[in-house]
């Protein structure tokens, strides 16, 4: 009996030992359910020249252990901007797996030089998932770059008018 005792313990412990060391394996765990999305390759300002069309690449994942259905795809732009996915929407994904996204950003032509969010939002019937970047306007030509520009001209007209009418005197 003595030898039944110390085998019983031995074993109690041995499965509290395995317990310990891999709970994950051991206990049930619920379906988990979870979006990504993530631009690539990652930039966070990306340069972009008003209307013109710009190509950014988005990656949805299905980080979890549940199929994700009906996922749809949205975005939060700013007034006047144009933004388009292809594809639109993904019927199915499956857990541990991902989907490439071409998303078309054309800004406004009338757009000014600054940093505009842009927010990048997938919904599906589980869950909801958001990412932002931030786009930089540089080439926006404004009305005060074609006062100064103008300024300019004068400027350097007057210049050579001055000098030839009075010369090296």
């Amino acid at each position: 009996m003595r030898i039944g005792c110390r085998f019983l313990s031995l074993l109690l412990m041995t499965a509290c030992l395995i317990i310990l060391a891999f709970p994950s394996r051991i206990l049930a765990q619920g379906d988990k359910v979870e979006l990504t999305l993530r631009l690539l390759p990652g930039y966070y300002y990306i340069e972009i020249i008003p209307g013109e069309s710009e190509t950014l690449y988005l990656e949805i994942e299905n980080s979890g252990n549940k199929a994700i259905t009906n996922i749809r795809l949205s975005s939060d732009k700013p007034k006047g901007w144009i933004v388009d996915f292809r594809p639109e929407s993904i019927g199915y994904l499956g857990a541990g797996s991902h989907q490439a996204i071409d998303v078309n950003v054309v800004a406004d032509p009338d757009t000014d030089k600054g940093e505009y969010t842009l927010t990048l939002i997938a919904e599906a019937d589980q869950t909801r998932a958001v990412t932002s970047s931030v786009l930089r306007v540089e080439n926006a030509f404004s009305v005060w770059q074609w006062v100064g520009l103008g300024i300019g001209v004068l400027v350097v007209a007057g210049s050579v008018i001055l000098y030839r009418r009075f010369g090296r005197e």
